[in-house]
């Protein structure tokens, strides 16, 4: 897994001070935990039960525009669907913004006992992916269901707006800033990607309500016990869109199992291109990852790249 500046460990001491803070008392044992890319987090021993710590990049550490004030939106995410549904969540057991030790933001969740999807996927029968496939169709169409007042990243309401297709151009338009700002060259000029987008605008007219999207469910964010899911995690980049943003539904990993528990059996001809702009977008930050996170390779930004390159020209050409 590549190395990101924005996971800066921190001392034993300090996080113990923040343990001390959320518990009043000392960790019994710590283990850093190397999955994800963006926080650092650490597996917590208090006792007789355990905890999870994640903590927010140091401030001086430059981030994209979307993945400002994330933390936040994480956290009173998870609170809010774990008040609203009965999609299986992590129970939040503190937080703290006040950035008073070592001038980070950091939550304690609870932890969850089973593993990662993405570490058992080899070890599963067809059967049971099927039944997690479905089950994770039916939760992320549970998510979905809640409705927001603006669309836009659920932490930046300064950046929110009441038009579905207005509030994704300036999503567009601060991913070229973010690659500007970096220098990061981009294979695809932004005019050409913005007039195609303007002529696509029809398409974006029928999402008129703003639902609440994961975006990033993906199999490392999915947990399993007892060949059930225990969990959905890293609700970090959470915003107010079209449903069809949804990792379930991006082109390159379509999964019969996921439709059917999401209630649909195929997306219609507009929707296939509103789900190829999302696609489109994803490529756009992946072409800037490993550049902000300083990765020791570029990986990224060359996957990035490709994959702008295919959903444009699907695009253009009408083959969605």
């Amino acid at each position: 897994m590549p190395v990101s500046i924005t996971k800066s460990a921190l001392t034993e001491a300090v996080v113990n001070q923040m343990v001390q803070r959320a518990f009043g008392r000392d960790a019994s044992e710590t283990e850093e935990l190397k999955e994800g890319y963006f926080n650092v987090a650490y597996r917590i021993g208090l006792g007789d039960r355990q905890a999870v710590l994640k903590i927010a990049p140091p401030g001086e550490v430059p981030v994209m525009t979307y993945e400002k004030n994330i933390m936040f939106s994480e956290v009173d995410s998870m609170r809010m669907i774990a008040e609203r549904t009965k999609v299986p969540v992590p129970k939040i057991l503190f937080y703290d913004d006040s950035c008073e030790i070592a001038d980070r933001e950091y939550f304690f969740m609870e932890m969850l006992r089973g593993q990662s999807l993405s570490g058992l996927q080899e070890g599963l029968s067809e059967s049971q992916r099927q039944d997690i496939g479905y089950a994770l169709g039916s939760y992320t169409r549970e998510l979905n269901q809640i409705q927001g007042e603006k669309f836009g990243y659920y932490g930046q309401a300064d950046r929110q707006g009441d038009n579905w297709y207005e509030v994704f151009r300036s999503m567009i338009l601060d991913a070229y800033a973010d690659a500007a700002r970096r220098k990061i060259g981009i294979p695809a000029a932004e005019e050409a990607v913005l007039q195609m987008l303007e002529e696509d605008r029809a398409c974006f007219e029928p999402v008129k309500v703003p639902r609440f999207v994961h975006w990033d469910i993906w199999a490392g964010n999915v947990f399993i016990a007892d060949d059930k899911i225990e969990g959905i995690i890293d609700f970090e980049r959470c915003l107010w869109a079209d449903p069809l943003m949804e990792a379930g539904f991006r082109s390159h990993q379509y999964d019969k199992a996921f439709y059917e528990g999401y209630g649909i059996s195929e997306l219609s001809g507009e929707e296939k291109r509103r789900a190829t702009w999302y696609d489109v977008y994803l490529a756009l930050l992946w072409c800037m990852e490993s550049d902000y996170r300083m990765y020791e390779n570029r990986d990224f930004y060359y996957l990035g790249c490709r994959v702008l390159q295919e959903r444009l020209n699907v695009l253009q050409h009408g083959d969605t």
